[in-house]
């Protein structure tokens, strides 16, 4: 299938992700990838009249149109003249839990929504979308097992704030060894202007927004954590590391740290949760995830299995010292085997675009 892609690339790793998961992964599989990048154009206004132009004078037509872009990128009329040449469209929302409404002017005129979150669905019903829910996934050709030695640890790779913070201080209080390899810690922005403004306001109009705003708040009232963390022996710091280099720490780290809480809802009684990449790169990295309990993710993977679910602090400082036992050394690696084996059968990105594709 050849897919023509609306996406604001930029050259950063929060970008850069989509290439190494989604354009590997379904090249692989015999798929075409064309890219139509807004920012390489003066303002919104002439990439959608340039885009415009090209389909008119175009021979050949992609199989698909595909755009995870807003409102604010991607215009109505340009959707709207794609759709009259018969070309299906195709609208992946990645952020739909907490953001659903930077796609409410466009989102109904695509053939296919598709969800990353299901929460937020009935939104996009309610605006007369088509969806499909699906999760993130991993590319297997990219993430693969590599058992040499075991660090005997609890790692986590990433920024450090919030929940993440949280459960390492947790950690480490109760003399659980942690790594951790991040650049940032701590790190927040406070910076306010108009733009933050509405989206506060947005953010009123749904439960899960509501949520976002009281964990925000909670935590401004709170006192803050300190902003380093270098006091406590029981955490070892380590600079980012690159892309190969974090497959392998996944692999042989005795534990990896999952964190799913959504930005400050941690603080609140009922915190909302949110699948990342991490959730499937650690197994399909042959890596065992520790993680909060949701029904989702139980559904993915199989508890004690393949993952390490739990659903409170007495449950994860439990299962933490179990698994990281010298003794269950074998367990490890039979639940990280396992934990690979179900990734690449059910959670990687060619799996999710045949289900979109059928659906198409």
């Amino acid at each position: 299938m050849n897919i023509l892609y609306f996406w604001a690339e930029e050259n950063n790793n929060m970008s850069q992700w989509q290439r190494i998961h989604i354009f590997d992964e379904l090249e692989k599989e015999g798929h075409t990838i064309e890219v139509f990048n807004p920012l390489n154009f003066n303002s919104n206004d002439h990439a959608n009249l340039s885009i415009k132009k090209d389909f008119q004078k175009r021979k050949s037509m992609p199989d698909l149109f595909m755009s995870c872009m807003s409102s604010d990128y991607l215009f109505r009329d340009t959707i709207e003249l794609i759709k009259k040449m018969g070309i299906p469209t195709l609208l992946i929302c990645f952020d739909n839990l907490h953001v659903p409404f930077i796609h409410k002017k466009t989102a109904p005129l695509f053939d296919l929504v598709w969800l990353t979150s299901i929460e937020t669905q009935y939104l996009f019903k309610k605006w007369g979308c088509n969806t499909i829910f699906l999760p993130y996934a991993a590319n297997p050709y990219k993430f693969k097992s590599s058992f040499k030695h075991e660090i005997p640890a609890i790692g986590f790779i990433g920024s450090l704030y919030g929940a993440r913070l949280n459960k390492i201080r947790f950690l480490a209080d109760n003399n659980i060894k942690c790594n951790v390899y991040s650049n940032k810690v701590n790190s927040t922005n406070n910076k306010y202007d108009a733009s933050t403004v509405n989206f506060f306001y947005e953010l009123l109009k749904f439960p899960v927004g509501r949520s976002v705003l009281k964990g925000a708040i909670k935590n401004k009232l709170q006192l803050n954590f300190p902003s380093k963390l270098i006091d406590d022996k029981k955490i070892n710091y380590y600079p980012s590391v690159v892309f190969e280099d974090m497959i392998q720490l996944y692999s042989n780290l005795n534990l990896s740290l999952g964190v799913t809480e959504l930005r400050n809802t941690y603080l609140l009684s009922k915190p909302l949760f949110k699948l990342h990449l991490r959730t499937f790169e650690i197994p399909m990295s042959g890596g065992l995830q520790i993680t909060s309990y949701t029904d989702e993710l139980a559904n993915y993977f199989e508890d004690d299995k393949e993952i390490i679910l739990y659903k409170n602090n007495e449950e994860f400082l439990d299962k933490t010292k179990f698994y990281m036992s010298k003794k269950n050394s074998k367990i490890r690696l039979e639940m990280k085997t396992n934990a690979r084996k179900r990734a690449i059968g059910e959670h990687t990105w060619f799996n999710r675009f045949n289900k979109v594709f059928s659906s198409i």
